[in-house]
């Protein structure tokens, strides 16, 4: 049985998406300018980025360092295995950055809409399932007076 080694250019190249909180204190000219820092990392390392949504401030469900709001964005890339080890180390010594996470994403799973399709506001309305109605049994008057009786009857 053979064994080799992968060289550089046999790596397995993945897609994965890359969520990140940055410090709410930036301004929003310098999270544009911390993101594509990221995305330069990224190339860096052998990577490239397929998608990104520019990270906007939002309310946190709970305190990330005693920070009530973040800037949240998301970056999409294809990379090699190798590569998101370095990514993550160099990640943490990022100080701009309360928290992140890299996923490896599923082949067939789509890449972010395009900004244009951001922009829309999509509405959907809930429609509850049709169930099936059994027919009403119509109970004759004579019927539920007697049973009335049998619990009077009963008392």
């Amino acid at each position: 049985m053979l064994q080799y080694k992968m060289t550089e250019f046999e790596q397995k190249i993945d897609n994965y998406e890359l969520g990140f909180h940055l410090l709410p204190e930036l301004e929003e000219t310098e999270t544009k300018a911390k993101s594509q820092e990221i995305e330069a990392l990224i190339s860096q390392l052998g990577g490239s980025v397929l998608g990104a949504r520019e990270p906007k401030k939002q309310r946190l469900s709970y305190p990330l360092k005693q920070k009530r709001f973040s800037f949240f964005g998301v970056i999409n890339f294809k990379s090699p295995a190798q590569a998101i080890e370095q990514l993550t180390a160099q990640l943490k010594l990022n100080n701009s950055l309360l928290r992140f996470i890299i996923l490896k994403a599923k082949e067939e799973q789509k890449v972010l809409r395009s900004p244009k399709e951001t922009q829309r506001t999509r509405t959907r309305t809930y429609t509850p399932p049709i169930r099936e109605q059994k027919p009403k049994e119509e109970i004759k008057p004579e019927i539920i007076e007697k049973q009335i009786e049998e619990v009077i009857e009963n008392l």
